[in-house]
């Protein structure tokens, strides 16, 4: 995968703009970053875990989990710039009147830009939070805080990402489209809620 900008600048830089009066980077590319600290932290747990005897009969499944983690780290920092990128879209039509917004062209396919960019965000982060889940049975215990926030982390991205779709469903001009989105962040949410939850019960067991 090419680096994307996210990749590019130092984090310090990144949290400038982010504090920044300007639109971009704003919640939706905060949740990515926060993402993506969540599957490095995972990754972390992994590599302290593989090669040891111990868990020599999981191996097979955390490598392949240490893959998906790693992949999943990459494409969060790219989801970071395309929420960026749909918002930088979507912004110039939200400076309009709403009579004019509705009938500008390519308004409708904007609102529905700026929403699949968190919701990418946020079906990543349940994808994140699933695999955390189980890595509290297959890896070594010296590293549970380390897992519980990585958890932690997963559902607060998803939890941004949701916030982040809920932000613009007003924009949608059909009603069955916007339950259709309350149905999938309530779903999101709880799932991120309840992963979580599992990590931090096991590290207490």
């Amino acid at each position: 995968m090419s680096a994307t900008q996210t990749f590019d600048q130092p984090l310090g830089a990144f949290l400038e703009q982010l504090a920044s009066r300007q639109p971009t980077p704003g919640g939706g590319a905060a949740a990515a970053v926060c993402l993506a600290q969540a599957a490095a932290l995972g990754s972390m747990v992994l590599r302290y875990t593989l090669g040891k005897e111990k868990f020599a009969q999981h191996e097979a499944r955390n490598s392949a989990a240490l893959h998906a983690l790693d992949t999943a780290r990459a494409e969060s920092l790219a989801l970071a710039d395309a929420d960026v990128a749909a918002y930088a879209t979507l912004d110039p039509f939200l400076r309009l009147p709403a009579a004019e917004r509705a009938v500008a062209p390519g308004f409708s396919v904007a609102v529905e830009t700026a929403l699949a960019a968190p919701a990418a965000i946020g079906d990543l982060a349940s994808g994140v939070a699933d695999i955390l889940r189980a890595l509290d049975s297959t890896t070594t215990r010296l590293l549970r805080s380390d897992l519980v926030c990585a958890a932690e982390l997963a559902r607060a991205a998803t939890l941004c990402a949701a916030a982040n779709v809920r932000a613009n469903l007003p924009l949608l001009s059909e009603e069955s489209q916007r339950v259709r989105w309350e149905a999938w962040i309530c779903a999101r949410c709880e799932e991120a809620r309840r992963c979580a939850s599992a990590v931090e019960l096991g590290r207490r067991s």
